[in-house]
């Protein structure tokens, strides 16, 4: 039964600082996945729970996981404790004791990465004056209609979105040419360029297939062969692929907004940014052309996509 409520507990991990994900048990557990070679970004889980007067026992167990574990205030993102872990060769286990002088929400912040191909894993339990959260304690985060399910999207390092896994590519076929014949009643030739002559000289005009040598003049006992006539000349015409219709940009229509508590509002083009995160309390964001914003957390009221 415990194995059961573990797992059910881990099945959603919200990334989401506005929209944790509830703790409905005393104890939950996760992974984290290893990222590619190259790409030191951390992988970021949010979850919330309550706590009565009294103290709240932390316990956590990792294995193979780097970075912190921290506990706020969800009132103003006070921070209450803080563990640092580093990867070692054996799971390591560690320990808080968060004392309340009432009544609180809080919000548990996993923050770390896999130093290698395996994937980084934890288990943290609660005990002493902790208080499970129902699942409608806390607003679902709004979703985009049409969005790949996780895992479904792969980035590199910088944030490119990569193409799809087993994608099929187009097949390229051969670049054909059109001959057309100045002939009366002759239906056009379809040649590969690779069988035309090489570019000519500047001024001596395109390629043209090769022709038969004209007839030699000669003559013997008195006789004179009359030369062949020349064959009459042909144009090539070139055939132009048809235009390609520019896509539109999915991501034209949707915006991200930032709320400050001072009242503010700033939106920016969701096809203008490039990435945006959160480190050590403070909001970056990373547009397209290079320009970098940064918001103390403390200051930021909510972060939607609209």
């Amino acid at each position: 039964m415990a194995m059961i409520l573990s797992s059910a507990a881990a099945w959603a991990q919200s990334t989401d600082q506005n929209y944790p994900t509830a703790i409905s048990f005393p104890e939950i557990s996760g992974a984290i996945r290893a990222r590619d070679m190259g790409d030191a970004r951390l992988t970021t889980y949010y979850y919330a729970f309550s706590g009565r007067q009294g103290d709240i026992f932390v316990n956590v167990v990792t294995k193979n996981f780097t970075g912190d574990i921290d506990v706020f205030n969800a009132d103003g993102v006070r921070p209450l404790t803080k563990m640092v872990i580093y990867t070692g060769a054996e799971p390591g286990e560690t320990g808080r004791l968060i004392y309340l002088r009432k009544s609180e929400r809080l919000l548990l912040r996993i923050q770390g990465r896999s130093p290698n191909d395996d994937p980084a894993t934890y288990r943290i339990k609660f005990g002493g004056s902790f208080v499970a959260l129902a699942a409608g304690d806390i607003d679902d985060a709004p979703t985009i209609a049409g969005a790949q399910p996780d895992g479904a999207i792969r980035v590199n390092s910088v944030g490119t979105i990569l193409p799809p896994v087993g994608k099929p590519v187009p097949e390229r076929k051969p670049k054909q040419t059109v001959v057309e014949s100045t002939a009366v009643n002759e239906p056009p030739v379809i040649v590969d360029e690779e069988k035309l002559d090489p570019a000519p000289a500047p001024g001596k005009g395109i390629g043209l297939p090769r022709a038969a040598p004209p007839a030699r003049t000669s003559s013997r006992r008195g006789r004179t062969t009359a030369a062949r006539p020349a064959q009459p000349p042909v144009r090539v015409v070139r055939s132009t692929p048809p235009p390609v219709e520019k896509k539109p940009d999915p991501l034209a229509s949707i915006r991200l907004s930032i709320q400050l508590k001072a009242g503010e509002t700033i939106y920016r083009p969701m096809s203008e940014v490039l990435r945006f995160s959160v480190n050590n309390g403070v909001l970056v964001v990373v547009g397209k052309d290079g320009k970098t914003s940064r918001y103390s957390i403390l200051d930021v009221a909510k972060v939607t996509i609209e």
